[in-house]
């Protein structure tokens, strides 16, 4: 079937966290390794601490809090999880940096490589640039540029982020395509007037049945490949 993201040097739009990085089993390593927990544990320390930021990212964009880089909501959600006695107060001081060593999926970094042969890879993420600096740079990303929601002041998914992929993208290319393991943030740049492309991952938010994103592979190697075929 001849795919659907036209003719040319496209631009592909990679969500960062969960799409092309395992951040939740990332973390889960951290915290079981700075806080002695099993690993059962761990990863429920873990789902509540994801949940908690997640919850101030959407408090910022329903205008409910200000924003704060996501490095900050990482430390307060740790600070919540020691005065609690989840984790103990020196590990919460360990795990406020964890985000910049986050580890990436087996297809990640050859997958972008072959993919900047071929496409403008820009990268759009609710990571702070702090933790998008360290976190691409230990897990060797490849970037034509990178935008933090920090450089938006607010959180996918806002329309504001999606707005500023489409004004980087290079003239002629094109409508950009979106490639995330979430579904939630496909929907919104569809909405926003992106392409879209699933990549499923783990711990990623499956397609509903109503979904009709424009196109589907199985990783990184698949979207490269039906990518050359329509060049």
């Amino acid at each position: 079937m001849h795919s659907p993201l036209g003719t040319g040097r496209p631009v592909l739009v990679f969500d960062v966290l969960g799409t092309l990085v395992d951040q939740a089993g990332s973390l889960a390593v951290q915290v079981r390794e700075a806080a002695g927990l099993d690993d059962a544990a761990a990863r429920r320390v873990v789902a509540r601490w994801l949940a908690d930021v997640a919850e101030q990212e959407r408090a910022v964009v329903d205008g409910r809090r200000p924003f704060a880089p996501s490095h900050e909501l990482d430390r307060e959600a740790l600070d919540r999880l020691a005065a609690d006695g989840s984790v103990p107060a020196s590990a919460a001081e360990r795990l406020a940096t964890s985000a910049e060593r986050l580890r990436p999926w087996p297809d990640t970094v050859a997958g972008l490589e072959r993919l900047a042969r071929d496409a403008t890879l820009v990268g759009l993420s609710n990571a702070s640039r702090r933790a998008l600096a360290g976190l691409s740079t230990g897990a060797g990303l490849r970037w034509h540029q990178l935008l933090s929601a920090q450089d938006v002041g607010s959180y996918k998914p806002d329309p504001a982020l999606y707005a500023a992929a489409l004004d980087v993208a290079p003239s002629g290319v094109g409508v950009p395509v979106m490639v995330a393991a979430h579904a939630w943030d496909l929907r919104a740049a569809a909405a926003a007037g992106m392409r879209t492309a699933y990549v499923p991952r783990p711990d990623g938010d499956p397609p509903r049945e109503d979904d009709r994103f424009d196109l589907h592979a199985t990783d990184l190697a698949d979207l490269h490949a039906r990518l050359v075929a329509d060049l």
